[in-house]
């Protein structure tokens, strides 16, 4: 049985997949800056761990975006 069409099945669960990615390197790169901020705050060496935790966040969001890609086009491979 092939999953239904529409805002319920396949087309609107790959909707909503893709409208993630916009929301996907903003928010790793907001959380580490953040991390990173904290702990300048605590240590008192800011900028240095805004920086690292911030280049970081960007790796971690486009990694996760990278895998979220690859995840949509394996899905679209099945018949």
């Amino acid at each position: 049985m092939t999953e239904p069409s529409g805002p319920g099945g396949r087309d609107g669960r790959f909707f909503a997949d893709v409208l993630s990615f916009g929301w996907v390197l903003p928010a790793s790169i907001a959380a580490g800056a953040g991390l990173g901020w904290g702990g300048d705050r605590l240590f008192g060496s800011f900028p240095v761990l805004t920086a690292v935790f911030g280049v970081l966040g960007l790796a971690a969001g486009l990694r996760q975006l990278f895998r979220e890609a690859e995840q949509i086009s394996d899905e679209g491979k099945r018949p």
